[in-house]
């Protein structure tokens, strides 16, 4: 095998999230709703911030590749 991108779980997960449709919510998610969400399903920690941090300046196109807003 050439690389990992050619693995057939590789290729089957980029089928799916490729092929998947994001809807945009109509209201924004609560913050503690989801942490609570995120620690019942076996996180140790959450936490969120805003990607428009002055901090995260260096870090914010990595963000945007990895976490796509969805389309509107």
């Amino acid at each position: 095998m050439s690389s990992l991108s050619e693995h057939p779980t590789v290729k089957r997960f980029r089928e799916r999230t490729d092929s998947a449709t994001v809807k945009p919510r109509a209201t924004p998610l609560d913050a503690q709703w989801l942490r609570q969400l995120c620690l019942d399903a076996g996180a140790d920690d959450v936490g969120f911030c805003d990607i428009d941090r002055t901090e995260l300046a260096g870090e914010r196109a990595d963000i945007l590749r990895f976490f796509r807003e969805p389309e509107r």
